[in-house]
């Protein structure tokens, strides 16, 4: 058998993996990253890669204010009840290096990024933020990475565009937002300019090759390697070949999410309707962990969020799509009954709320919309399905085809309209909080609030998705993978979404999954060179 002899081994090559290799490359160490799949960059390269950074330059450099402390104190506030006896150690090493992580990945990459005006999920709790924590990469070319430039992810979305071009513009009129950008747009294909998750791809590719790390694509790893309870490497297909690749001062495991898992989902995400992450997410991380004494944890934690539908790979896949904030919509359980306000950014932990047999307790879930409800992105999807959405002159006639209770439909709108005519929602507080005013403008305007009146009225599935499953090995604020016991099993890392992630569906803010993702990444990337230094 062939052997490779190196200093670290990365499993995986997204945000978590590449931040990982990055940091343990410029500490000096021989690293090789071993990717599963044909291409680089994972569920991180499909996306938008917005990404949370509490306290970061660039906000600071702009005169907002932010601190650690501060950032905790959000942590704290936010998260569902009892995480904090298993997770304030996660939090501290977060709200702690997020910063000195993006500062690093400017320094040591081609990667610049910008502000992208979001603001916190819960920007009323102690420590919320209007604006200032969420960034994301500028433009760059593909071709910056030789002989991979096409080896990149594709993604369900266009990749030309950065993510505040996208929340600007391409989202709420991908068409005329595309028009206008014209010769722009038209030399960014040309020069193989890229945003979004193909943007911080690439860069951060770059960074890594620049630091001496080996990459290798279509390698997926078997089996990880002990002697004496160490994890000294990995067993791996490399080319080919059954290769064994030993490493001196160990492995980050950062395989991403279980989405695809045969064993995994049916146990922990029970009808889940359809999913958002890569067909090569099917747990290998999790499962070899676990095979060497890892304790598994948040295996039920995923990215769960408001979705379409569109083709990827030659089979339906999710397309993240918020288009459920302004008026004349409601969503309704399979009760007939709303559940949350449309525009929570709990909505995915709401469509994921449990019953005592561990099941959804509120699938099927549908979209309820009269004539004057439009979506352009939303119509865009449904005209690729005829039968996607269903019509009827009547709310009792369109229950009876959704199979709902007709009254307790019609009593459920009825309610709803009562509250948009007056102008607040009594039930669910739809539009009041900054996030979702963030969308829809003042509680005033009422266009968070429209009546659903206006004939003939539609329904539509509204998904139960998975973009990226967050349990995998619980981990200390090194990275370093623990056993039930809490002892490290040593020589064995992990980081991303691949590890038992501290910010579950519950997320914080948007970008709280590729902005942990990097800055667990650069954790165990440091921690793992400094081993026995």
């Amino acid at each position: 058998m062939a052997e490779i002899a190196c200093d670290v081994v990365v499993v995986g090559s997204g945000a978590a993996g590449l931040s990982a290799a990055l940091a343990a490359s410029v500490d000096g160490a021989k690293v090789v990253v071993l990717e599963k799949s044909p291409v680089l960059g994972g569920t991180t390269a499909m996306s938008s890669a917005g990404t949370w950074v509490p306290a970061n330059h660039h906000m600071l450099a702009a005169g907002l204010a932010d601190s650690a402390e501060e950032t905790l104190t959000y942590l704290r506030a936010t998260a569902p009840p009892g995480w904090r006896e298993t997770e304030d150690e996660l939090w501290q090493a977060l709200a702690t290096e997020s910063a000195p992580m993006l500062r690093f990945l400017e320094d040591k990459t081609p990667l610049r990024f910008e502000l992208v005006n979001h603001p916190d999920f819960y920007v009323e709790a102690p420590g919320g933020k209007l604006f200032g924590r969420m960034v994301s990469p500028t433009l760059i070319s593909r071709y910056r990475l030789g002989r991979l430039w096409n080896k990149v992810r594709p993604s369900v979305k266009p990749q030309f565009f950065t993510y505040k071009e996208m929340i600007g513009g391409i989202l709420k009129d991908p068409w005329r937002a595309a028009l206008k950008l014209g010769p722009q747009l038209v030399w960014r294909v040309i020069a193989g300019k890229v945003g979004l998750g193909n943007g911080l791809i690439v860069g951060l590719t770059r960074g890594c090759l620049d630091h001496g790390c080996r990459i290798e694509l279509s390698a997926p790893v078997q089996r990880l390697l002990q002697e004496d309870g160490r994890v000294v490497g990995v067993e791996a297909t490399i080319r080919g070949e059954t290769v064994t690749v030993r490493a001196a001062k160990g492995v980050i495991l950062a395989t991403g999410g279980f989405d695809w898992a045969p064993d995994y989902m049916p146990r922990h995400f029970p009808g889940v309707e359809i999913i958002g992450a890569p067909r090569s997410n099917t747990g290998d991380g999790q499962r070899m962990a676990e095979a060497v004494g890892a304790e598994l944890a948040h295996m039920d934690q995923s990215n769960i969020a408001p979705v379409t539908f569109t083709q990827y790979e030659g089979h339906r896949h999710a397309q993240p799509l918020y288009d459920t904030y302004t008026g004349h919509c409601i969503l309704v359980n399979r009760h007939g009954e709303r559940f949350v306000s449309e525009g929570s950014p709990a909505l995915g932990a709401a469509m994921d709320e449990r019953g005592p047999d561990g099941k959804p307790r509120h699938l099927p879930v549908w979209r309820i919309f009269d004539a004057r409800y439009s979506h352009k992105l939303s119509a865009m999807y449904a005209a690729k399905d005829p039968g996607f959405v269903r019509s009827a002159p009547t709310l009792e006639e369109l229950a009876r085809k959704i199979d709902l209770d007709p009254a307790k439909l019609a009593a459920t709108v009825q309610r709803f309209n009562g509250w948009a005519a007056e102008g607040v929602d009594r039930d669910f507080h739809r539009g009041e909080i900054a996030w979702e005013r963030h969308y829809t403008g003042p509680v005033e305007q009422k266009r968070a609030l429209g009546t659903i009146e206006q004939a003939p009225f539609h329904a539509a599935p509204f998904f139960y998705s998975s973009l990226g499953t967050k349990g995998g090995p619980r981990t200390n604020a090194r990275g370093e993978v623990l056993r039930p016991d809490r002892s490290v099993i040593a020589g064995l890392y992990c980081a991303g979404i691949a590890m038992a992630h501290p910010i579950g569906t519950k997320g914080v803010g948007a970008g709280t999954t590729i902005g942990p993702c990097l800055t667990f990444g650069y954790i165990a990337g440091k921690a793992i060179t400094r081993r026995n230094a």
